[in-house]
């Protein structure tokens, strides 16, 4: 009985500490709200899968903000997790999350995916791609690898992997994904907005066969790219909308 209480108590422990954690967010931009938005739907798809929330802001600026997940709220230092965010004005530019845990980081960059499609997506269908890149690295653990960047903003997300062994030069391998967030005025920080209509995707992802003769911004990415096909509402005969998702 006692071990049983002790255990019930650890655990409103760790759930009032949770919701303990706010960021203190500077309301000085339309970018840093969308941000803030992004951040706080992420951490709902991050506690509700296991993993810890956002809880550390270590530098919030309107051009870049840098936060992490952290074994205290409001640290001055990552501690594993690491998220910079380049922002313009009125809208995201790119999102690097870096993580020195393979087996965290499919939850942590589910989240944050899944935080661009919002409902369109499911965590499961978001961590899909980042749990294979982590197990490539994980089966060469001595081996980096990173697929080239297309770094100009899109009308589209477009997702990257990384992986660095000894990053650092720490003794800590570190697994790496970059996004490049849409223009301004096709992303609303929860779903794609695509000509003012929302579009609501189908949440499947698919991947193309092999073609030989298949170039582009992806021909390095062993002629394999991931996209999501949207469908639009209200309008179902309207074109469907497609969205990189590598």
């Amino acid at each position: 009985m006692v071990r049983r209480l002790a255990a019930v108590m650890m655990i409103l422990a760790l759930l009032t500490g949770t919701a303990a954690a706010e960021l203190k967010w500077p309301d000085s931009t339309p970018a840093l709200q969308i941000l803030k938005n992004y951040t706080e739907n992420a951490n709902k798809l991050l506690t509700e899968n296991g993993e810890g929330p956002i809880n550390s802001l270590f530098a919030c600026y309107p051009s870049e903000t840098v936060m992490g997940i952290t074994t205290e709220d409001n640290a001055e230092i990552p501690d594993g997790v690491e998220i910079t965010v380049e922002l313009y004005y009125d809208s995201l530019n790119t999102l690097q999350l870096r993580v020195n845990d393979l087996d965290r980081f499919p939850r942590i960059a589910a989240a944050l995916i899944c935080g661009l499609y919002g409902e369109n997506l499911t965590f499961e269908e978001a961590a899909r791609i980042p749990r294979e890149r982590a197990g490539k690295a994980r089966s060469n653990p001595g081996d980096s690898f990173e697929e080239p960047a297309e770094e100009m903003n899109g009308n589209v997300p477009q997702i990257y992997y990384k992986y660095e062994p000894n990053s650092y030069a720490t003794g800590q391998s570190c697994m790496q994904m970059t996004i490049i967030f849409p223009i301004a005025g096709e992303w609303d920080g929860t779903g794609m907005i695509v000509g003012g209509d929302t579009y609501h995707g189908t949440g499947i992802l698919e991947e193309e066969e092999a073609d030989p003769d298949y170039e582009g911004y992806y021909s390095s990415d062993d002629y394999n790219h991931f996209e999501v096909f949207a469908t639009a509402t209200p309008e179902p005969d309207s074109a469907a909308a497609e969205y990189d998702f590598r």
